[in-house]
């Protein structure tokens, strides 16, 4: 599991809220503290939609970052930093399986959830953790090194400056 700590918290954050830099991503969850505190589940509630669009579109089990991304920028927007900030992103399955098929990691797609990413604002400070969720034990840390390392390029490709804590 591999810790970024971002170098440069204001672009960091004009980048992931006011761009699409994270858009291959779902909200697992959020939690955002203001003057208020605001908990986020980011599980998508079919419920919500008629048959209809449930046929229409593919519906994930959690909401793409892109679609709540309004909502939290909505909570953190004024003149004050929020005290505090957590948000679990995972990749998109669609993207994870372009991963393992270009670094050979075929076989261990089928045995993992999601690769995570863990976004945490404190103290001033952000910090982005790896992290993979797996359907059951492996001790086979091949997933993990290969995302971590695919972090690091997306962060790269962002044009994050980082130190792997």
């Amino acid at each position: 599991m591999v810790c970024l700590k971002i170098k440069n918290t204001k672009l960091f954050m004009q980048k992931f809220l006011m761009s699409e830099a994270f858009s291959d991503f779902l909200l697992v969850e959020a939690k955002v503290d203001t003057f208020v505190s605001y908990d986020i589940d980011g599980r998508i509630r079919r419920d919500f939609f008629t048959k209809e669009e449930q046929e229409q579109q593919e519906i994930c089990e959690f909401a793409a970052w892109e679609a709540v991304r309004p909502q939290i920028v909505q909570m953190v927007k004024g003149k004050r930093t929020p005290l505090f900030m957590k948000l679990v992103l995972a990749y998109m399955p669609k993207r994870a399986e372009e991963i393992w098929k270009k670094e050979e990691q075929a076989g261990s797609a089928g045995f993992i959830n999601y690769l995570m990413c863990t976004i945490k604002y404190e103290n001033g400070g952000i910090t982005l953790t790896g992290g993979v969720s797996y359907q059951g034990f492996t001790m086979d840390k091949g997933p993990e090194k290969c995302w971590d390392q695919m972090l690091c390029r997306l962060a790269d490709i962002i044009g994050l400056e980082y130190e792997i804590i």
